[in-house]
C-alpha cells in the first residue's frame, strides 16, 4: 500500500509541477508579445522620426505622441472573426455588426483627428502628410509579411 501511494503522490507532483511550467511559459510568452508590440510601435515611432528629420526637441514630442496614438488606435482594433460566421448570420446579427463596424470606424476617426490637431501643434502639416505616407508604407510592408507567413520571410 506504501508503495502504491507513494506512486501516486510522485505523479501528482509531477503533473502539478508539469502544469505549473506550462502556465509560467504561456504567461511569458504573453508578456513577450505584449512587450514586442510596444517595442515594435517604438521603434516605429522612431523610424518614422528619423525619415522626417526632425530636431531633438521635435523627434522626442513626435515619439511619445505617436506611441500614444498607436496604443490608442490598437486598443480599439477591430477582434478577428471567423468568416464562416458572416454566412450563417441572420439579417438582423448582420445589422448589428454593420453598426458595429461603423462605430469602429467612428472611433478610429475620432482618434485620427485627435492626434493630427497634436501633431499640429509642433509638426508642419507636409511632415504630417509625410508621416501618415510613410505610417501607409510600413502597414503594408506589415501585412505583406504576415501574408507571406514566418517561414517564407527573408
Amino acid at each position: 500500500k506504501g508503495d502504491k501511494t507513494m506512486k501516486k503522490f510522485k505523479s501528482v507532483i509531477i503533473v502539478t509541477v508539469m502544469l505549473l511550467v506550462s502556465l509560467c511559459a504561456n504567461a511569458q510568452n504573453g508578456e513577450k508579445r505584449k512587450a514586442s508590440r510596444e517595442q515594435m510601435i517604438e521603434a516605429q515611432a522612431k523610424h518614422i522620426a528619423q525619415d522626417l528629420a526632425l530636431d531633438d526637441k521635435t523627434y522626442n514630442r513626435f515619439t511619445e505622441t505617436y506611441i500614444r496614438y498607436k496604443k490608442e488606435m490598437w486598443a480599439i482594433a477591430p477582434k478577428r472573426c471567423k468568416k464562416d460566421r458572416k454566412l450563417s448570420e441572420t439579417e438582423e446579427e448582420a445589422a448589428q455588426h454593420m453598426r458595429q463596424r461603423f462605430e469602429q470606424s467612428q472611433k478610429m476617426l475620432d482618434i485620427r483627428d485627435k492626434y493630427y490637431k497634436e501633431f499640429s501643434k509642433f509638426m508642419t502639416q507636409k511632415q504630417i502628410e509625410l508621416m501618415y505616407d510613410k505610417e501607409r508604407k510600413i502597414m503594408q510592408r506589415l501585412s505583406q509579411r504576415h501574408k507571406k507567413g514566418p517561414h517564407r520571410r527573408k
